[in-house]
């Protein structure tokens, strides 16, 4: 009787340890649920599930077959040493073989995990990221202690917490695809016009927080009309293409190169003072000055190349100490307006040549030209 008393006290405390283990799983899940940003849902896979779940370590590898995840992903996340992104399937494919299930895998000798690279962890849980029948990804998770993740062990909630994982990742990056087709021009591949006012109001946040300068560059194409007049509009829609993509290769990961409508582009260059915005657009406009642009449908005897020159303004705000937090809009619109000015007087002086307007005395139409 003293037996059965025991085993049935011992199958109690299991059961109540597995309702405290499932509601573990499922807060968590729940979470991953509630966040639908690609970058939010990283954070909790990577960092949020070390602590809830009492872990080492969290490793996530994805496929990206098409760098997908490159182009979504801010670089910071490209950095981490838990993400690991393959072009190729066959790391995923030796770690599960033709039928992807949860590992659960351990050494007591050292021998090292096929996972987690010189991080000398003693056992792990590798969950397969399976949707439509294709292995998308693995997630780890590992522990120092070799009994953690042991054979004995059920892996029912995991393989749960697998399905959840793989459509909550499937979710973000189809969200973030369509964020990303809202904020980019389709024919140019740089930001649009609402990219980049959301990136000016968010750049003259930053800067006046950190006091560093910020200039707003506008370029307008010359003669963009004639070019359509002359050599048709799939050769107009090739020239915008290469020069926004050549601007683009030009400037710094942190720029914002848009289209902000027809023929004009915005620069949005952070951290940037008068001198070398200056720079910087009199090196896009000798260089864009010197580009041919081969012209595939010329006919034999036609022109072959076609070249492009390019008015440009130019405007800087150094932020004060007297700068207020809620003025950002002011300073947008007049940043957006001396540069807008600036193309103007290019245009007006010939074209082919850049303008600076002075943000300080707007008003006094201060200028320099180049």
């Amino acid at each position: 009787m003293e037996n059965l008393s025991t085993t049935v006290n011992d199958l109690f405390q299991k059961a109540v340890q597995n309702e405290q283990i499932l509601r573990r799983y499922q807060q968590f899940e729940l979470k991953l649920l509630d966040h639908a940003g690609f970058e939010e849902l990283l954070d909790m896979l990577l960092r949020n599930a070390v602590d809830h779940f009492q872990l080492d370590n969290v490793e996530l590898w994805l496929y990206d077959p098409q760098d997908t995840l490159v182009e979504l992903l801010p670089e910071n996340y490209l950095n981490l040493p838990e993400l690991h992104l393959f072009s190729k399937s066959v790391p995923l494919d030796q770690l599960y073989g033709k039928h992807p299930s949860v590992r659960l895998v351990t050494t007591g000798d050292g021998t090292p995990l096929p996972v987690f690279e010189g991080e000398h962890l003693r056992s792990a849980a590798l969950i397969p990221l399976v949707r439509h029948g294709v292995l998308v990804g693995s997630l780890h998770f590992g522990s120092r202690g070799h009994q953690r993740f042991t054979l004995d062990k059920s892996t029912d909630f995991i393989d749960h917490l697998a399905s959840i994982v793989s459509v909550c990742l499937e979710n973000a990056v189809n969200l973030e695809r369509l964020h990303r087709l809202s904020m980019y021009d389709m024919l140019t591949k740089v930001k649009n016009r609402r990219a980049f006012h959301q990136a000016l109001d968010k750049e003259v946040s930053r800067a006046g927080r950190s006091g560093d300068p910020l200039s707003l560059l506008f370029v307008d194409l010359d003669y963009f009309k004639q070019i359509n007049d002359t050599y048709g509009h799939p050769m107009g829609d090739k020239v915008l293409k290469e020069v926004a993509q050549y601007i683009n290769e030009m400037l710094r990961k942190t720029d914002h190169v848009c289209r902000y409508g027809g023929e004009e582009f915005a620069l949005v260059l952070p951290n940037c003072g008068q001198q070398r915005a200056m720079e910087i657009a009199e090196r896009i406009r000798q260089q864009i000055s010197q580009l041919m642009i081969a012209n595939d449908d010329a006919e034999e005897d036609g022109c072959k190349e076609v070249s492009v020159t390019l008015s440009m303004g130019v405007c800087c705000w150094l932020p004060m100490n007297d700068f207020e937090e809620g003025s950002e809009d002011d300073i947008a619109k007049e940043l957006i307006a001396c540069s807008d000015q600036g193309v103007y007087l290019s245009k007006a002086a010939g074209r082919n040549c850049v303008h600076y307007i002075d943000l300080a005395e707007p008003e006094t139409n201060s200028s320099m030209k180049v």
